[in-house]
């Protein structure tokens, strides 16, 4: 809520897919993760796993490598891998932690907010491309904004599990009714992250035009999308 009020109020004249896409980089594990260690928090998580200390002690090398060098830059934290998951989780657990103990006083989440968070963000605009590298997104840029495809769904079903193993999720891509790509994970998110991936290889380097011709598609580009799709038709007609 503090993010996405922070970008509504500072950047009114944006459309909901800017701040969607914009949003994704302040609540990402990916950024949280770096908060974590920023903070310090990491020294006081409680394990017994070698695996996630010597996991840990990787990813903070890394994290304070690349601030090292990233001349001051904000977004440093993006160019090193994902962090363990138990570090974001350390961060939303706080915030929900100081949010009940204060008697849901949302000023104290705002104070996190402000003293831990907007930092990194007071340029906006060195996220603009923080939302493509996320498969589902990437994927949904290529056939609205490229190919100029609006009749598409990734759609995700849990699988009930029948011998009382953890149950599975499916996800697919459908592109005018028909399924194109599938995944599956434990959980929604992760399977159409799956799907995403399948259905970008498929589609990887495709003309508009091929794509139509490969997937019945006749959607027609609407006003203002630019002058691509149909750049790229006439060449593809041409041919």
């Amino acid at each position: 809520m503090a993010s996405i009020s922070h970008l509504f109020y500072r950047f009114p004249q944006k459309d909901p897919q800017w701040l969607t896409e914009h949003k994704m980089a302040m609540v990402s594990n990916k950024f949280l993760g770096a908060v974590c260690v920023r903070i310090g928090f990491h020294r006081h998580l409680r394990h017994n796993s070698s695996i996630i200390e010597y996991q840990i002690r990787e990813y903070v090398t890394e994290l304070q490598e690349a601030e090292r060098d990233s001349n001051g830059a904000r977004n440093y934290w993006t160019t090193v891998k994902a962090p363990p998951k138990c570090l974001p989780d350390i961060v939303e657990s706080y915030v929900g932690a100081i949010f009940v103990d204060s008697g849901f006083d949302y000023n104290e989440v705002q104070r996190f907010f402000d003293t831990h968070i907007e930092w990194f963000f007071d340029d906006m605009s060195i996220y603009d491309t923080f939302a493509n590298n996320h498969p589902t997104t990437h994927l949904h840029h290529i056939l609205t904004n490229h190919i100029g495809c609006r009749d598409y769904r990734i759609l995700a079903q849990e699988i009930p599990s029948v011998d009382g193993s953890v149950a599975r999720v499916i996800a697919g891509v459908m592109i005018h009714d028909e399924v194109v790509a599938e995944g599956g994970a434990k959980s929604g998110k992760n399977a159409k992250v799956k799907a995403s991936l399948v259905a970008l290889d498929l589609i990887k380097g495709m003309a508009p035009f091929e794509f139509r011709a490969k997937f019945g598609c006749d959607c027609k580009p609407l006003e203002g999308d630019g002058m691509k799709v149909l750049q790229e038709d006439l060449v593809g007609s041409a041919i």
